[in-house]
């Protein structure tokens, strides 16, 4: 399949380049990033490199029930020019037509709402463009920022499940939220995080 882009209210989804590696590897580095997604510690410019120009590649390379879909989330910069403010992406959750979603922001571009924008454009393409019935997301406990913005997004905080996630090689638990088509439907609210709809007034 041919790399393609989305366009989100505050930011563009596009696929990354060779050329984004060293500012991968610049973002890797913030500890709230090591933390929580499990990336390797230290982090290299190889493994920036391994990103960029090898696992976000592959992804384009076969249908999505079989491959990761990444998108490098972009801002316009100082300059005017594109800025790489982090990633999104979509993976495989089987069985078929179900995808975990997974994003990071790098700390230079938090509190502008880009990975709300960012989640809620890929959830909404995976949903209604290519037809999958559940997008998943999972964070280890503890992980609030994430779990508020996947509630931000509409998920549905469905519980939490024992040594869910490896984290530098330890298993952890996790939170687990889905989102369905129908879902989406619900415009003018959202879910708390004890799993209901709480509608604006």
């Amino acid at each position: 399949m041919n790399p393609y882009s989305l366009a989100g209210e505050l930011c563009q989804l596009t696929p990354f380049a060779a050329a984004d590696t060293e500012r991968v590897f610049d973002y890797c580095q913030d500890a709230e990033i090591q933390r929580w997604v499990p990336v390797p510690v230290p982090y290299r410019m190889e493994d920036a490199a391994v990103f960029t120009t090898g696992a976000a590649q592959k992804g384009w390379e076969t249908e999505l029930t079989g491959a990761d879909r990444n998108w490098a989330i972009r801002v316009p910069g100082p300059d005017g020019r594109p800025y790489l403010a982090g990633s999104v992406g979509l993976k495989p959750d089987p069985p078929g037509k179900s995808v975990e979603v997974g994003y990071l922001v790098a700390a230079d571009c938090r509190g502008r709402g880009l990975a709300t924008d960012a989640v809620n454009t890929v959830v909404a393409h995976a949903l209604r463009d290519l037809g999958m019935r559940r997008v998943l997301w999972q964070a280890a406990v503890g992980n609030w920022p994430s779990r508020r913005l996947a509630v931000r997004c509409g998920f549905k905080v469905e519980g939490t499940l024992r040594s869910q996630l490896i984290l530098r090689g330890q298993a952890v638990d996790g939170w687990v939220a889905t989102i369905l088509a129908e879902d989406l439907a619900q415009k003018d609210g959202y879910w708390t995080e004890d799993g209901r709809v709480r509608l604006w007034d």
